[in-house]
C-alpha cells in the first residue's frame, strides 16, 4: 500500500508572474491605454472650461508674489555699542538678542493671519457675497482668507516672501497688495506704539533710579562729614605714617631724658624741657588714637578704623551700583529716542505683486504622467485577480469553497 505524500509548501516561479502578464498583455496596455486617453480628455477639459465655472473641477490656479524686508533698526546696534564700552556686558547681549529679524517676521505674519486685517479684507473684497457664504459668513471668510495667503521667511536675508493663491489672477494681485498695505500699516503702528511704551517706562525708571540715587550720594556725604573722611585709604596711611613718627620721637625724647638724667640734677631745665616734649607728644599719640571732635583730616580714630572703613566702602559700593544703573537707563533712553525719531524702515517693500501671466497650479502633464503610471499597475494587480479566479474555478475544491463564500454574503437566502 502506498503512503500518501506529504504536504510541501506551494512556491511562485518567477516564470509564472511572466506567463501571466504575456497571457494578459493584450488587457494591460488596453486598460492603460483607455486610461491616458480619459485622463488626457480630463485634462483638456478642464483647460478649455472657465476656471470660474462651477463645472470646472481642476481650474488653473495663480499665485502672486510679493517680498518685503524685514530688518532690525540702526538704534539697536548703537545700544550695542554703548553698553559694550560700558561695563555691562550682560545688558549688551541682552540689546543684541532682542531685535532680531526673525522676531519682526513672526509679527508680521502673526498680524497677516490676524482676524482684524483678515476681517477688513473680507470686508473690502465683499467675501461674503462674492463667495455665496451665508451660513457661517465670518468663519468661512476667514478660511478663505487664510488658507489662500502662504508666507515665507528666509533668516538669512530678512526677506519674508507673502503670496496669494486664487484662480482669477486679477482679483489675487488685488488683494494681495491691499493685505501689504494693512500689513505695512499694521506694523508701523505696532512698533511706534512698542517704542513709546518702552520711552515711557524708562523715563519713570530713571526718575526712581535717580532718587535712589542721591539717597546713596546724601548718606555718603553724612557719613563722610560725620567720621572726617575725604580719601579712606589715603588718611588711613597717613594716620598710620604719623603713629609711627610719633613713636619714633616718643622713644628718641625717652633715651634722651635718661642720658641727661645720669648727670644733671632733677631741676635741671634741660631735663624739664625733654619732660615736657615727651608728655607733650604722649597726648598727641593718644590723641591720634582716640580721634578729635573737630572736622579735619586727622579725626579717624584708629581703634574704629576698620568698622568706619568697612561701611564706608560698602555705601561707596551702593552709590556704584546706582551710578552703573542709573548710566545704563539714561543710554536705553536716549538709544529709543533715536529708534522713535529714525526714519530709516524695518518694514521695507522689495516688490509688490504683479498680476501673473503663468498659472501656479495644476500640473496636468504630471497628472497624466502619474495617472497612466498608476492604471498600468493597477491592470497588472487586475490580471493577477482574473488568473487566480480562473483557476480557483478549475479546481473543484476551491471552486466549493468560493460558492459558499458567495452563498454566505449573499442577501437572498433560501430558507429551509
Amino acid at each position: 500500500m502506498e503512503q500518501p505524500k506529504a504536504n510541501t509548501p506551494e512556491t511562485i516561479s518567477l516564470l509564472d508572474l511572466i506567463l501571466v502578464l504575456a497571457k494578459r498583455w493584450r488587457f494591460i496596455f488596453l486598460f492603460t491605454g483607455v486610461f491616458m486617453i480619459l485622463v488626457v480628455l480630463f485634462s483638456l477639459y478642464t483647460l478649455k472650461m472657465p476656471s470660474d465655472s462651477p463645472y470646472n473641477p481642476l481650474p488653473n490656479v495663480y499665485k502672486p508674489e510679493v517680498k518685503i524686508r524685514l530688518q532690525d533698526s540702526a538704534s539697536s546696534d548703537t545700544l550695542s555699542a554703548l553698553l559694550q564700552n560700558s561695563d555691562l556686558g550682560i545688558f549688551a547681549g541682552l540689546a543684541q538678542g532682542s531685535g532680531s529679524g526673525s522676531q519682526s517676521a513672526d509679527l508680521a505674519q502673526a498680524l497677516l493671519k490676524g482676524n482684524t486685517l483678515v476681517d477688513q479684507l473680507a470686508r473690502e473684497f465683499n467675501f461674503i457675497e462674492k463667495y455665496n457664504l451665508f451660513k457661517y459668513p465670518v468663519t468661512e471668510a476667514r478660511e478663505l482668507i487664510t488658507t489662500a495667503i502662504k508666507s515665507d521667511f528666509q533668516n538669512s536675508t530678512g526677506i519674508l516672501t507673502i503670496s496669494y493663491e486664487d484662480i482669477d489672477p486679477g482679483f489675487a494681485t488685488q488683494i494681495l497688495n491691499r493685505a501689504l498695505d494693512l500689513l505695512e500699516e499694521r506694523f508701523k503702528n505696532l512698533t511706534l506704539e512698542r517704542v513709546t511704551s518702552k520711552r515711557d517706562f524708562l523715563t519713570e525708571r530713571i526718575s526712581e533710579v535717580e532718587r535712589d540715587l542721591k539717597n546713596a550720594q546724601n548718606k555718603l556725604i553724612d557719613f563722610q562729614k560725620k567720621n572726617g573722611i575725604v580719601d579712606i585709604e589715603t588718611q588711613a596711611q597717613l594716620q598710620i605714617e604719623e603713629i609711627a613718627s610719633l613713636n619714633a620721637k616718643i622713644v628718641a625724647l625717652e633715651m634722651e631724658l635718661q642720658s641727661l638724667r645720669q648727670y644733671r640734677r632733677p631741676e635741671d631745665p634741660q631735663i624739664l624741657r625733654v619732660e615736657q616734649d615727651l608728655k607733650l607728644n604722649h597726648q598727641l599719640l593718644e590723641m591720634k588714637k582716640t580721634g578729635f571732635n573737630i572736622f579735619s583730616s586727622e579725626n579717624i580714630p584708629t581703634s574704629q578704623l576698620p568698622e568706619i572703613s568697612a561701611t564706608y566702602l560698602n555705601l561707596r559700593r551702593d552709590l556704584a551700583i546706582h551710578e552703573t544703573v542709573f548710566s545704563s537707563l539714561r543710554q536705553q533712553l536716549e538709544t529709543t529716542k533715536l529708534e522713535e525719531a529714525d526714519d530709516s524702515k524695518k518694514f521695507q517693500i522689495i516688490e509688490r505683486a504683479e498680476v501673473p501671466e503663468r498659472k501656479y497650479k495644476p500640473s496636468r502633464g504630471k497628472l497624466c504622467i502619474i495617472t497612466s503610471v498608476s492604471a498600468f499597475f493597477l491592470a497588472i494587480f487586475i490580471s493577477f485577480i482574473m488568473e487566480y479566479s480562473e483557476r480557483v474555478k478549475q479546481d473543484p475544491l476551491e471552486s466549493k469553497k468560493l460558492t459558499a463564500i458567495k452563498e454566505h454574503l449573499s442577501l437572498k437566502r433560501n430558507k429551509k
